[in-house]
């Protein structure tokens, strides 16, 4: 039995505007043995901040390292706090001009990658992601 190794990045310009919720239980023989919580909080929602905040590390990467295990279930929050700038605040932005960035997740078992998939992520509302491996 290997261990369940977990890796959240994007190379997004404004990825600074998502705070990202992750929750993973390991399970062996259908019964969990771990579950682990991360957070990556940027800053409070509904923040609508212009920039990043100072301290803010552009190269965020969230790590999860479970237990020796059989079977992973992985639920990514990817949550807006500050929506795009729009450049006319007398006109409604045209959802075209912001199109969804890609949040990459890649899970290993050991050292076999058993996950690695860039999810598309729309600026305005976030995501939801279960993977179940």
């Amino acid at each position: 039995m290997e261990r369940f190794h977990i890796s959240i990045y994007s190379d997004f310009e404004e990825f600074w505007r998502y705070n990202i919720i992750v929750m993973s239980s390991a399970s062996v023989g259908g019964e969990a043995v771990e579950l682990l919580k991360s957070r990556s909080d940027v800053a409070p929602i509904g923040a609508s901040l212009l920039a990043p905040p100072d301290g803010y590390d552009p190269n965020r990467r969230i790590e999860l390292h479970h237990v020796p295990a059989e079977s992973l279930s992985l639920y990514i929050y990817v949550l807006p706090h500050s929506f795009p700038a729009v450049p006319n605040k007398d006109t409604l932005p045209a959802i075209a001009d912001y199109p969804p960035f890609g949040l990459r997740v890649e899970v290993k078992y050991g050292d076999d990658m058993r996950h690695a998939h860039t999810y598309e992520v729309d600026q305005w509302s976030g995501t939801t992601i279960q993977v179940n491996l």
